[in-house]
């Protein structure tokens, strides 16, 4: 066979080997606390007694996450699988030099909820580590409990 069939042939393996990099990424929970990591936020639960709840996190200081790829909505599973129901990244707002986000969602669903604060860098190198992604949870569930 010539190499210019051979190479045609590897094409299409080198092109799902390229594409497959990020499925292969793997993500580490942070286990510092906030105060360790010298991050500031302010986490909001709004009940609004239909059965619907308005989540608000405002992010003063990122500290030691530096840049944020994402802020993940992510609902637990309910059988306690690693696997969570629904995670969906939110829309994030930058006012006063600060960092908004806001989600409405079900009671149901905010008992279950966490916020993901999901990095590349590895916040105790402050390096980027290849096919690795970090994640600060902040759980909503907690919080909705403390109110109650």
């Amino acid at each position: 066979m010539s190499a210019r069939k051979s190479l045609l042939l590897l094409l299409p393996f080198f092109g799902l080997l390229f594409t497959a990099d990020v499925a292969w990424a793997l993500g580490f929970e942070i286990s510092q606390s906030k105060e360790e990591l010298n991050l500031r936020y302010e986490l909001s639960v709004v009940d609004h007694g239909t059965g619907r709840v308005t989540v608000n996190l405002i992010i003063d200081d990122t500290g030691k996450l530096q840049a944020l790829n994402s802020i993940d909505l992510v609902i637990l599973s309910k059988d306690g699988t690693p696997r969570p129901d629904l995670l969906v990244s939110l829309e994030t707002k930058k006012m006063n030099g600060k960092l908004h986000v806001r989600a409405h969602l079900n009671k149901e669903l905010a008992e279950r909820a966490q916020l993901q604060l999901k990095t590349l860098t590895n916040p105790r190198t402050g390096k980027q580590e290849l096919l690795t992604w970090f994640y600060f949870p902040i759980s909503v569930a907690k919080m909705l409990k403390e109110q109650q």
